[in-house]
């Protein structure tokens, strides 16, 4: 019964994948420029909890694969077994980031004890601007723990004024589900 239930529910969560308008199957606006930038200094590893073939479809029809040196993908494991594996190749953990966009990530990167930058959710062009600007030079120069606990902080800030004016904020961080399939899953609950 339970199994039945998870795939009604995962077919489910699929038919209203496929029923977003194409308009809204696309990169965050900024992340192709971000990820070039990134790719200009450092190694870039895109790790995903969605499985390694629709990853490298979607991100060869937009020109990410471009940016990027290796994804880790589902059939790796955790995104947090991504980067332990990732790690294993030496990184200079002070010199690794976690560029995510939920919770899942930035847990992720604490697991491994690396840096973790958020794309932040209606606000994605800005988070990848601010990579580029801010971000990636205090990455270069090792002064990103400083501004890693800033940014985690104004997080915290917006969570708290969120929930002082009565909006319920969830911090869903589970890193073993990508972002569009949580979002699906909770218009399915309504």
């Amino acid at each position: 019964l339970v199994l039945e239930k998870a795939l009604s529910w995962s077919k489910a969560v699929n038919a209203a994948i496929v029923k977003l308008p194409e308009e809204l199957k696309v990169p965050y606006e900024g992340a192709k420029e971000g990820l070039a930038a990134a790719h200009q200094f450092a190694d870039v590893a895109m790790v995903s909890s969605a499985n390694r073939d629709a990853v490298e479809e979607e991100w060869g029809k937009f020109g990410l694969l471009e940016h990027t040196d290796i994804v880790l993908a589902q059939d790796i494991g955790s995104k947090a077994a991504c980067i332990k594996e990732m790690l294993k190749f030496g990184y200079d953990l002070d010199k690794v980031v976690m560029i995510g966009d939920a919770p899942g990530d930035s847990d992720a990167a604490e697991k491994n004890g690396v840096h973790y930058y958020p794309i932040l959710v209606n606000h994605e062009k800005e988070s990848w601007d601010e990579a580029i600007k801010v971000a990636f030079d205090q990455l270069r120069s090792g002064d990103y723990a400083a501004y890693g606990a800033e940014m985690k902080q104004k997080l915290e800030a917006i969570a708290a004024e969120l929930r002082a004016k009565g909006v319920s904020v969830k911090v869903d961080a589970r890193d073993n589900v990508r972002s569009g399939f949580k979002f699906a899953e909770y218009e399915l609950k309504g």
